[in-house]
């Protein structure tokens, strides 16, 4: 059984720190890893609160779990089995490291940051728009080169579309038409936590740290670009060499002027050019104008730096808040003095390391996952009944994304081994001298394997997925989602038994109990009960046919899809 002797052992020594004096050389040497001290900051703020946390979760909740903060899918029955059997030490840490490896890791984080970054949006003129194709495989190959966030944030912020290696990044302003104020609200929240909308008219009254001059600073960055349509489609963002920003308040007519300027930061004058010298390409009836100064790329050069105020904060708590189900500081783009975070301490390390580390997501979120506290049980301990969202003291229930939900329901039907071994198939009958010279990266082959699944499966998407321009918010099903779940014809085809499905694979096995054990872990990632397993036995020794027999296995996986511990991500 896994063992965890980290929130104990670590608590003892923040405890112990105040007390006893160790030389220098020796605490430097003795400072615990990040995930060790993410567990004595919480256990001491939970000793503050007198919360008695849950217990650390079962083998069958971690493994669910992982796989699909990870990689976004359960895992397969054989996946399954095999972890839950495996009585080695340190498996927990060893399939950590194996996923954060995969190229579904890179895979699952380019869909987590498509929606973080466009929100579902399109543009009004969809034709506009950078494929979703290229857009991901931007993504996907930036997470697979782990690529440190603050440079995934210049290229984006500095792309215009015109470079041909990094051109999709420019799908961030394009899907909010580059219009300025669109781009300002969303660059303030996205990326340094604040939401600045109110303050676009006025000092935002609720808060005294949202100021109308920093909401302008933040739009004379992006007041001057422009969408440049392409033929046949497409768009690239111009940009202009002149115009001042200036801004008046609704409440007191006061008046001002700026120049770009970040929040808390440095304003930024214009270079003093020669006339005549303003414009690479100046502006013309066809010509995407270029400046010679661009405020755009000073905006990608300034905002991902150390020195930005809530930079390196606000993705140490969004990604935390992508783990943990909530936000250190929550909501996630209302940092100020009177929504203060739950844990200050924790949330200033948190944001140390991820400056020290050069903003290394992938190493960020290992030391999460190592973490006692992302391991709780979601069981609560025994005679309590509640326990505080923002203690962390449980693993709160989490609902299943809609690119979760879809990629989860393929993978509990057998859809995407079957899928997958269609294409190997195809691979082996070609002939050799059509086989590229250099074979592919993994997380390539599979953003391309993949778009027949996605294909077979966009209802579900549309079904599950937020409205635009609105982000992931909190679990929040629908009457629709349970109707489409129950009837849609479109869902039908995933129970099918077709050869290499998990219909078929289960309609093979004759034992009751076998055949339970192997439709739970197919679908829950676990073993069934033994009233689960006299359940199956019950129901399929009423089928007195092979074709009743299928039916009934149809509707038992049925149930297993259509019940809250599959929809829920605990």
């Amino acid at each position: 059984m896994y063992s965890s002797p980290h929130c104990a052992r670590f608590l003892g020594v923040v405890l112990g720190l105040a007390v006893c004096a160790m030389p220098q050389s020796a605490s430097a040497e003795a400072e615990p890893a990040l995930h060790a001290q993410i567990d004595a900051l919480v256990a001491k703020r939970l000793l503050d609160r007198k919360i008695t946390p849950a217990e650390v979760c079962s083998d069958a909740e971690f493994v669910r779990r992982i796989y699909l903060d990870l990689t976004g899918i359960i895992p397969t029955s054989t996946q399954a089995r095999d972890f839950l059997d495996d009585e080695g030490g340190g498996k927990r840490a060893r399939l950590i490291d194996k996923l954060l490896a995969s190229p579904e890791y890179a895979l699952h984080m380019a869909r987590v940051y498509d929606v973080m970054l466009t929100e579902r949006r399109i543009p009004t003129i969809t034709s506009y728009d950078v494929p979703q194709a290229a857009w991901r495989a931007y993504l996907t190959e930036s997470f697979a080169a782990n690529k440190p966030w603050d440079r995934m944030v210049q290229e984006i912020l500095g792309s215009d579309g015109a470079d041909e290696k990094l051109g999709s990044g420019v799908k961030f302003y394009l899907v909010r038409d580059v219009e300025p104020h669109a781009l300002t609200r969303d660059v303030g929240r996205l990326f340094l936590g604040v939401d600045l909308q109110c303050a676009q008219c006025h000092d935002d009254p609720r808060f005294d740290d949202y100021r109308q001059a920093d909401y302008y600073g933040l739009y004379a960055f992006v007041q001057r670009m422009k969408l440049h349509p392409m033929m046949p489609r497409g768009a690239q963002v111009a940009e202009t060499a002149e115009g001042k920003t200036t801004f008046t308040s609704v409440f007191t007519t006061k008046s001002g002027e700026t120049f770009p300027r970040l929040p808390g930061g440095e304003m930024l004058a214009d270079p003093m050019l020669d006339k005549g010298k303003e414009y690479v390409v100046k502006p013309g009836p066809k010509d995407r104008s270029v400046p010679t100064y661009s405020r755009r790329l000073k905006l990608s050069e300034r905002l991902p730096r150390q020195e930005t105020k809530g930079f390196a904060r606000n993705i140490a708590n969004r990604v935390w808040a992508q783990f943990f189900g909530r936000g250190i500081v929550h909501p996630l783009d209302l940092h100020h003095a009177t929504n203060p975070p739950s844990h200050p301490e924790l949330l200033e390390r948190l944001e140390q390391w991820m400056v020290e580390h050069r903003y290394d997501l992938r190493g960020y979120i290992r030391e999460l996952v190592l973490s006692d506290t992302y391991q709780r049980s979601s069981l609560l301990p025994n005679g309590v009944k509640e326990l505080p969202d923002d203690a962390f003291a449980v693993a709160l229930l989490r609902g299943l994304t809609a690119e979760q939900l879809r990629w989860s329901l393929l993978q509990a039907t057998g859809h995407i081994e079957m899928h997958y071994a269609k294409l190997a198939a195809a691979v082996t009958k070609a002939s050799a001298d059509k086989k590229p010279a250099v074979a592919e990266p993994e997380w390539k082959v599979k953003h391309v394997g993949n778009e027949a699944l996605e294909r077979q499966s966009a209802s579900l998407i549309t079904a599950f997925a937020g409205l635009a321009g609105q982000g992931e918010g909190a679990f929040d099903p629908v009457v629709d989602q349970a109707l489409y779940l129950r009837n849609s014809t479109k869902l039908l085809p995933l129970l099918q038994s077709e050869s290499g499905t998990t219909l078929e694979r289960l309609g093979a096995i004759i034992d009751s109990k076998s055949l339970a054990g192997e439709m739970y872990l197919s679908v829950l990632a676990r073993r069934p009960t033994s009233d689960e397993i006299d359940e199956v036995r019950r129901i399929l020794g009423d089928a007195k046919s092979p074709a009743a027999r299928r039916e009934a296995l149809q509707a038992l996986v049925w149930g297993l899809l259509s019940s809250a511990e599959f929809r829920l991500n605990h």
